[in-house]
């Protein structure tokens, strides 16, 4: 007996050791596994084949029920509580109950997540492993519990409001009617489908007043008329797709971002799934995170108002696209140009005025600029997994320019276009700072 004492002490004191370790490196890597979470989803809305506007829906309420959990221990960022239509006071935690808020917000993440998406059991099986892990790593039990209650309570409450945006009601309403106008958008090759979320106006912006906000003050009217603005960019668009250079290939293929790709093959048809153009910023929130080593709080604040600038960008975009209802280059350059022109990338199916990407890319780098500064070099490593190169840039500002006129290379917007989207998409990003984070705006 005596010869075992030292022993076990010996295993009572690496086993305390270990636990210690174990937290100290959870407290460390709280930030990790916040991008892990973003990562998960990114990938699941991926798999689960949800166009780019729903896309936008996912990935905001997730980070929205972290981040209101999360900003318990952080004195510097407030509740969006009375800030974002629609959102009363979310629960507060218990009265003389303590809770381990970051276990709370990766809870109510997981919870609203998996509340919006097809794939459940991935954020199931996610939060299994999570749950398992904090309570080897913790000796307070009670407080794991508590934590995961305040969790689940705040998802409840992120996701009764969520209900309340408008999306359900909008899955029933009609196809988008086809108009026989001059100059007006039709279904386009390879599938000609029907018109992705026309009625996406119709659901609940979190910072805009209304749809039409920022609707563009300057339109690109259809004419015909050589001397006009639209016949000239038109026939930019034309010109240009006959001579891309490698570089601009290059440019048009990594922004693609289209996650609605359809291959004909013979009687074949295949949808090729590829991330959406929000998911790609998140994954540029992503890696400046990382790279900066933000704290949790600080790189949830920067996937909450990015994702936010995305949803509501969108919803203005949307707006604007079925309002003005313009053609797109290959109907229009086909039928009175060249019947045998081809765009570089496929064109997706809706309406072509304004730009989704330079849009949503430009209300995103509004954002990231005033977190993370006007010239912030990064390399972005997002389009790794589906077959492009790294690509590295000097700001945001430039990374989303370069989005912006990947459309105009690849043949699918007109210059004019994608100069007017840039606009629109930096007033709404300054638009959600001002409205939830005042203090980044210099």
């Amino acid at each position: 007996m005596t010869k075992q004492l030292p022993l076990k002490r010996l295993l009572l004191t690496i086993i305390v050791i270990f636990s210690f370790t174990i937290q100290q490196a959870k407290a460390q890597d709280k930030a990790v596994v916040l991008h892990e979470l973003n990562d998960l989803l990114i990938n699941t809305v991926m798999v689960d084949f949800f166009t780019p506007p729903v896309a936008s829906r996912i990935y905001a309420y997730p980070n929205i029920a972290f981040y209101e959990c999360i900003r318990l221990d952080d004195p510097a960022i407030g509740s969006l509580s009375g800030k974002l239509n629609g959102l009363g006071n979310l629960p507060a935690p218990p009265a003389n109950i303590k809770i381990d808020n970051f276990i709370a917000a990766a809870v109510s993440f997981s919870y609203t997540a998996q509340s919006l998406v097809g794939s459940e059991y991935k954020l199931e099986s996610w939060r299994q492993h999570f749950i398992d892990s904090v309570l080897f790593g913790k000796s307070n039990a009670e407080l794991v519990k508590n934590s995961l209650l305040y969790g689940k309570l705040v998802a409840d409450s992120v996701f009764a409001w969520a209900k309340r945006d408008n999306y359900n009601q909008s899955r029933a309403m009609p196809r988008f009617t086809l108009s026989t106008e001059p100059g007006t958008w039709q279904p386009t090759p390879a599938d000609y489908a029907q018109a992705i979320e026309p009625f996406w106006n119709t659901i609940r912006p979190y910072t805009l007043s209304s749809p039409a906000q920022f609707s563009p003050k300057e339109k690109l009217p259809f004419s015909l008329k050589k001397n006009s603005s639209f016949y000239k960019t038109m026939m930019d668009v034309y010109e240009m797709g006959k001579k891309l250079d490698t570089t601009q290939k290059a440019i048009a293929k990594y922004w693609d971002d289209n996650p609605n790709v359809s291959v004909n093959m013979g009687h074949l048809n295949y949808f090729i799934h590829k991330i959406s153009p929000g998911g790609h910023w998140l994954m540029i929130t992503k890696q400046a995170c990382e790279e900066k080593n933000e704290t949790v709080s600080r790189s949830s604040l920067a996937y909450t108002l990015t994702s936010i600038a995305l949803f509501d960008a969108f919803i203005s975009c949307w707006d604007e696209k079925f309002k003005t209802n313009l053609i797109r280059p290959i109907t229009v350059i086909n039928d009175h140009v060249d019947k045998n022109w081809q765009p570089y990338i496929q064109t997706p199916p809706f309406p072509e005025f304004t730009s989704g990407h330079s849009v949503t890319s430009n209300a995103a780098a509004t954002v990231l600029t005033a977190l993370f500064g006007d010239n912030y070099k990064f390399t972005d490593k997002t389009e790794i997994p589906f077959g492009n190169d790294i690509r590295r840039f000097n700001s945001f500002y430039e990374a989303a320019y370069e989005s912006s006129m990947s459309r105009v290379y690849g043949g699918i917007h007109y210059a004019e276009t994608a100069r007017i989207s840039v606009i629109q998409g930096k007033e709404i990003g300054a638009h959600v700072l001002k409205t939830l984070y005042p203090a980044a705006i210099k």
